[in-house]
């Protein structure tokens, strides 16, 4: 019996240090063991470094994922990205054959390529049509805005509707799987489409190890973590790591700065600081540069706590693989923005976390406060739902068909 074939499009994919890389790698790895192949097609953004994953990372995509500041784009300009992406695929079908016996899956994406593949799944006779796996990653949008300040939101709205629903009319209902990150996404995408939709396990899931870290009567921090991007209070916390070190003698702090991030360029003075930050405190550990994802994971296991102190106006409706790689560790907890999906996710998960007033330092030192004497903050809880997100993501989506 021939194997399987999935084929992973992944226009986002333009370097190592996102999930894209991760998962990826994780899917790879996990097919290896099954009778599935794995092709990934990224951009031809990704460096030279795909070299090491013996030619299943392919670099094809010239088609971006990440547009506009990540705001809805102009009409003429979205159809003008989802023509490209449909003759992009167009090539892709020919040079794989890819037919009605293969699996493809599309983890990440705006409207602009959902509409694109719709687009050319609509060309394609239905008998020939292969079986499909799409990811809602993003907000769905707001059907019905009561503020201003929705407008974008509804814009998403209309967008996702259009592109979704052109999608789920293309292709038999049996060969498509729609799927979601939370129960908030799966409630909007669900009534922009009409159809039903999963919830996949979190797309950044790795198995963690069990806690071992025994330093007596001291709690370890970690103050940020991952690509460099204001919008995750980067400069709020350069600017008050020294504080927030004397303020908690008995607390260590670490702190990921990842130099080869595009948006640590914005932060000329951020390595220097940090260094002679780590010099002069004896509670402050710093991580430079790409963590490798067994260096990223030993990292959250070393911590029992992790913040996340995002502005509310950015992920105000935008997941965090954060909140995540924390939700799978029960000696570890939250510590993030109010106003943020992170919050109303950990209170509707029942989730023992910590909340603060973005750019408010006082709001700050009263959550870690809380944190480091609350001796409950262990062994939390396990449902339904959660149990669903913290499970492999490369065996839930290989085990679809």
């Amino acid at each position: 019996m021939a194997s399987i074939r999935y084929f992973l499009l992944d226009p986002g994919f333009e370097d190592f240090d996102s999930h894209h890389g991760s998962v990826a790698e994780t899917l790879i790895g996990d097919a290896s063991s099954t009778r599935k192949t794995i092709t990934v097609l990224a951009s031809k953004k990704l460096s030279n470094s795909v070299k090491n994953l013996k030619g299943k990372i392919i670099p094809f995509f010239t088609t971006p994922c990440y547009t506009n500041n990540l705001e809805p784009l102009p009409a003429f300009k979205e159809n003008e990205l989802a023509e490209k992406f449909q003759a992009e695929l167009s090539d892709l079908f020919r040079r794989y054959n890819i037919n009605q016996n293969d699996v493809i899956v599309l983890h990440t994406a705006f409207s602009h390529l959902f509409l694109g593949l719709a687009k050319f799944l609509s060309c394609i006779p239905k008998l020939h049509i292969p079986k499909l796996i799409v990811c809602g990653m993003f907000d769905p949008g707001i059907a019905s805005p009561k503020f201003m300040d929705e407008a974008m939101r509804y814009s998403w709205f209309i967008k996702n509707k259009l592109s979704l629903s052109f999608l789920a009319r293309s292709l038999p209902s049996e060969k498509l799987v729609f799927a979601t990150s939370c129960n908030e996404y799966k409630i909007g995408y669900e009534a922009l489409t009409g159809a039903s939709f999963l919830i996949h396990p979190a797309i950044n899931y790795q198995p963690s190890q069990p806690f071992s870290r025994e330093i007596k009567g001291r709690k370890r921090l970690l103050l940020f973590v991952g690509s460099v991007k204001e919008d995750k209070g980067t400069s709020f916390i350069l600017n008050n790591s020294e504080h927030l070190c004397k303020s908690f003698p008995n607390v260590d702090f670490v702190l990921h700065w990842n130099t080869n991030s595009p948006g640590s360029i914005e932060y000329k003075h951020a390595e220097s600081q940090l260094r002679r930050l780590g010099s002069r405190v004896n509670n402050f550990d710093v991580l430079f540069g790409t963590l490798t994802t067994e260096q990223y994971e030993l990292l959250f296991d070393s911590v029992q706590g992790v913040i996340a102190s995002y502005m509310p106006n950015k992920y105000k409706y935008k997941t965090s693989g954060i909140f995540w790689d924390v939700l799978r560790r029960s000696h570890c907890n939250l510590l993030c923005s109010k106003g943020t999906w992170l919050e109303r996710e950990s209170n509707f998960m029942e989730e023992r976390a910590y909340f603060f007033d973005y750019g408010d330092i006082d709001s700050m030192i009263r959550a870690i406060k809380e944190w480091e004497i609350d001796e409950s903050s262990v062994d939390l809880n396990s449902t339904q739902y959660k149990n669903a997100i913290c499970r492999s993501f490369s065996e839930w989506l290989l085990s679809r068909f």
